[in-house]
């Protein structure tokens, strides 16, 4: 019996327009009217959740949002820190360092916001800057991040390939003690060592008691694979990537942007 799901934001809960459409809507509202609880678990930070709790009517007493792959845990109603995980400052220093001598774009997530060298026009956007809390770094001293709680370090690349080939350096400048996970099929996210969304979500589950045979969970990329190895019942959306699917025991008809949340909760609860 599920008594707890959680899915992957971009790619999955949202669509396109990064919003969540109607069907996966109305689908978390019936579960959680059953007493299901319905969480939601992100690579991004607390910052960049924007309105999507609220559009997905996640956000009550008592219920909690995974954030950076599991590096924190907020408190979904009052965005409080119930538990963090930081990356080390001289790992994220490292990242930076590399990323800046081969001209590549890169960030630094604290608890405040993110830090940034190389930002594309996307990035660079007012909207985006001022939705997403990024500032960006013109010197070489990151003195200032020494005292801070580190989330992650993540390097942006539209050439995945080319991220794929860079972990061995990224790895090395963090003594192998790392979680290197990918998403979007642009960001290569270094996280804390042991620090991924399956351990995060095994902490919450620990919380309400509940068996993690009984949790549903919802993803589509690479930094959602710990959690749905660790699931009683994964589903994988039609857009995910191969390897998602293959890990997954259950894969959507739909995308992201036709409510493939929406039917993986229609598919394992409501029916």
């Amino acid at each position: 019996m599920i008594e707890l799901i959680t899915s992957d934001i971009d790619e999955t809960l949202v669509d396109d327009t990064k919003n969540v459409p109607v069907r996966n809507r109305e689908a978390i509202a019936r579960a959680q009217e059953m007493g299901i609880i319905v969480m939601l678990a992100t690579g991004r930070g607390p910052y960049e959740l924007r309105t999507i709790p609220d559009q997905a009517g996640v956000i009550h007493d008592d219920r909690f949002i995974i954030c950076c792959n599991g590096a924190i845990i907020l408190d979904a109603k009052t965005r409080e820190i119930i538990k963090s995980y930081p990356l080390e400052y001289d790992y994220a220093v490292n990242v930076f360092k590399y990323a800046k001598e081969n001209n590549l774009q890169a960030f630094i997530y604290t608890l405040e916001k993110k830090y940034a060298i190389n930002m594309d026009e996307f990035e660079k956007s007012a909207e985006y800057t001022n939705d997403t809390n990024v500032k960006q770094i013109t010197g070489n001293n990151l003195e200032f991040l020494k005292d801070r709680i580190i989330l992650k370090a993540l390097i942006k690349n539209t050439d995945l390939d080319f991220l794929h080939s860079i972990e061995p350096d990224i790895a090395e400048l963090c003594n192998y003690d790392v979680e290197i996970a990918y998403s979007s099929d642009m960001y290569m996210e270094i996280n804390a060592q042991g620090v991924d969304k399956g351990r995060a979500l095994t902490k919450v589950c620990q919380h309400y008691g509940i068996d993690m045979a009984n949790t549903l969970v919802i993803g589509d990329n690479y930094n959602d694979i710990a959690m749905l190895e660790v699931a009683g019942t994964s589903v994988a959306v039609a857009n995910a990537h191969l390897q998602v699917k293959e890990v997954a025991h259950h894969v959507t008809k739909a995308t992201n942007n036709e409510g493939a949340v929406g039917e993986a909760i229609e598919t394992f609860v409501l029916n």
